[in-house]
């Protein structure tokens, strides 16, 4: 006995409507081989070099940082940032050139209550 089997639904690419993906920026820490990176994400006065942040925490969950952030504003006179780093949102805080600065600030954040804040090496920005 031959048996032949047909299939008459086929499935088309067009069948399928597929939003394209909302990726949030991605963010990847990198010291170059020079001290001052230009970029065009900062306004025309800003540069990046090597420094410190103080990060305050990670997330999964950018909504949960935001509230930290809001927190934040009211206590600290310091830029605040949530960034993307593959897998986790993390906020950090400040743009201090020597980690003894970092350092410094860093207790003021424990003393807010932030007992899990540590000093972190990363591109910082500074202004002209």
């Amino acid at each position: 006995m031959n048996f032949a089997i047909c299939q008459t639904d086929f499935i088309k690419p067009s069948d399928f409507n597929d939003n394209p993906p909302n990726f949030p920026k991605v963010v990847l820490p990198s010291f170059a081989t020079e001290e001052i990176a230009e970029t065009d994400t900062l306004d025309s006065t800003s540069y990046l070099v090597k420094g410190y942040r103080v990060q305050i925490v990670i997330s999964q969950n950018v909504n949960e940082l935001e509230v930290i952030q809001d927190k934040l504003m009211q206590s600290v006179d310091k830029k605040i940032y949530i960034i993307f780093e593959l897998p986790n949102y993390k906020l950090r805080v400040g743009n201090f050139l020597n980690r003894k600065e970092a350092e410094s600030f860093q207790k003021k954040i424990v003393r807010l209550g932030y007992k899990t804040a540590w000093v972190v090496p990363t591109m910082i920005e500074m202004e002209d």
